[in-house]
C-alpha cells in the first residue's frame, strides 16, 4: 500500500532514469516498482511503514517478534483516552463464512469483500498470499484527504490457522505500537470479540479481533480519518457485513496464460477507486519458482510480475506535477503497440516489458532469472487473453 506522496516520489524516481521524453505516463508502473522495492529489498524493516500500519503484523516464527511494547517517548503512552464500554447498535451479521481456518492462503481466491463502508474512503485494495508480514489476506479502504501523516482508513485481515495478530509496527521504531487499552466487544458473527486500542505515533488505531473459524483469527483495524468518529462502531459494522468465501476467484481484467509450469502465484494485489479522486485501478500477480516451504525472502527473491492498469497519456497537469521530468520513453513496438523493453545482464539477468494502450490498458511484465520461458516477456505478453478488457474495468472488492 503506497500513499499518494509515495506515488509522486516513485514517479520521480522512475522519471529520473528515463532515456527521453514520452507521451505515456505510467503511474501504476511506478507504484508496482515501488512495492517491489519497499517489500522485497533486503533489510526492509523500515519499509513496513504504510503497509504495517494498515494491516499490522503477525506472529510467524522467523518473521516478526510477538506483540510487545515499543520504545517511543513516555509522553505518547497513555496519551489517548482509554476504551469505554460499547453501548451502541450492532448490525445483524452477514451469513457467509469460511468453514475452517486457512491452512494455506491461495492468492487466486477472493476470501473477503466489503459489505459496508463508511463515508470518507476513496480507494479499496485487496491482497492475498505472501504479504510482507507472512501469509495472509488483507482488504483495505483508504481514507481520502487524511490529515495524518500515517495511514488512515479501514483494514480487514484474515490470518492462517494458528497465527495470532500482533500490534501494528511503529514507523521508524523497531517494535510494535504500545497498547492503550483493551475491552470486551460485542460478539462478531457469533464469536467472542475484543477491542484493542493502540497509540501509533501519537494517534489512535483500534483493532477488533474475533475468530472467523476455530483457531483462525480475523481483525478489523480502524485508523480514524475525521474527528468525532466512533472507531468501535465503524469496526463492528464493517466486521458484521463482510462477505466471506473460500472458493470465489479474484476478478482480473485479463487472463494470464502460459506462465512457465515451474511457477506458482505467491501474491495477488487488486485496487481501485471508490470516488473520482481515488487511485485508478491496477492489478498484479506475483509468481515464484520456489517452494512454499522456502523462506519468504527466498520466495520473493526471484519472481515474475504481471500487472494491468488503465493507459494514460501525459497531460499538462501531470507534466506540471512532474516539474518538467518525463516518464520512460517507448523504445520498441510489440504487436503494433508502443512498448518499453529492457533486459539486464549477468549475474542478475532480468527482463522488463511495458506495453501501452492495449485496448486501453497498460500491461507490465517483469521477470527474473528462472521465471521466464525461452522467449521471455514478449512471448508471455502474446499469450495473454485480453478479450473484453477495457479501461472501465473495476475490481470486485465491495459487495453489490
Amino acid at each position: 500500500m503506497i500513499e499518494e506522496v509515495d506515488v509522486a516520489r516513485l514517479m520521480r524516481a522512475e522519471v529520473e532514469s528515463a532515456e527521453g521524453p514520452s507521451d505515456v505516463l505510467n503511474i501504476e508502473r511506478a507504484m508496482i516498482i515501488g512495492r517491489r522495492q519497499r517489500w522485497y529489498a533486503p533489510g526492509a524493516g523500515a519499509a513496513l511503514a504504510v503497509a504495517a500500519l494498515a494491516v499490522g503484523a503477525v506472529t510467524v516464527p522467523g518473521l516478526v517478534a510477538p506483540d510487545r511494547p515499543s520504545a517511543p517517548s513516555l509522553e505518547l503512552v497513555g496519551a489517548l483516552a482509554p476504551l469505554q464500554p460499547y453501548t451502541g447498535q450492532v448490525p445483524a451479521p452477514a451469513s457467509s463464512r469460511i468453514p475452517a481456518a486457512l491452512k494455506t492462503v491461495d492468492p487466486t481466491v477472493q476470501y473477503a469483500r466489503f459489505g459496508w463502508l463508511p463515508s470518507g474512503l476513496d480507494s479499496v485494495q485487496y491482497q492475498a498470499g505472501l504479504l510482507l508480514s507472512g501469509p495472509g489476506v488483507t482488504l483495505i479502504g483508504h481514507a481520502a484527504g487524511s490529515p495524518n501523516t500515517s495511514w488512515s482508513g479501514v483494514s480487514v485481515n484474515l490470518y492462517p490457522e494458528g497465527v495470532t495478530p500482533a500490534a501494528p509496527q511503529v514507523v521508524g521504531i523497531d517494535g510494535r505500537a504500545p497498547t492503550v487499552s483493551t475491552a470486551p466487544a460485542p460478539d462478531v458473527r457469533g464469536a467472542a470479540a475484543t477491542f484493542t486500542q493502540y497509540d501509533v505515533d501519537g494517534t489512535d488505531q483500534l483493532s477488533l479481533r474475533w475468530q472467523y473459524a476455530p483457531d483462525g483469527w480475523a481483525e478489523v483495524r480502524v485508523a480514524p480519518w475525521a474527528t468525532g468518529q466512533d472507531a468501535r462502531e465503524i469496526a463492528l459494522h464493517v466486521a458484521q457485513k463482510l462477505t466471506f468465501s473460500a472458493t470465489e476467484r479474484v476478478r482480473m481484467p485479463a487472463q494470464i496464460t502460459d506462465v512457465p509450469q515451474n511457477l506458482r502465484p505467491i501474491l495477488t494485489d487488486v485496487s481501485g477507486p471508490l470516488t473520482s479522486k481515488g487511485w485508478r485501478w491496477h492489478t498484479f500477480i506475483e509468481y515464484s519458482a520456489e517452494s512454499p516451504a522456502a523462506d519468504p525472502g527466498v520466495q520473493r527473491a526471484k519472481t515474475l510480475n504481471v500487472g494491468f492498469s488503465p493507459y494514460s497519456e501525459m497531460t499538462d497537469e501531470i507534466r506540471a506535477e512532474l516539474n518538467g521530468k518525463e516518464p520512460l520513453q517507448p523504445n520498441t513496438t510489440i504487436d503494433g503497440h508502443q512498448a518499453h523493453f529492457t533486459s539486464g545482464g549477468d549475474p542478475d539477468w532480468n527482463e522488463s516489458l511495458t506495453v501501452y494502450n492495449v485496448q486501453g490498458l497498460t500491461v507490465s511484465i517483469d521477470g527474473q532469472r528462472g521465471t521466464l520461458a525461452e522467449h521471455g516477456t514478449k512471448a508471455l505478453f502474446q499469450q495473454l487473453d485480453l478479450t473484453g478488457a477495457t479501461p472501465s474495468w473495476r475490481p470486485a472488492l465491495v459487495a453489490d
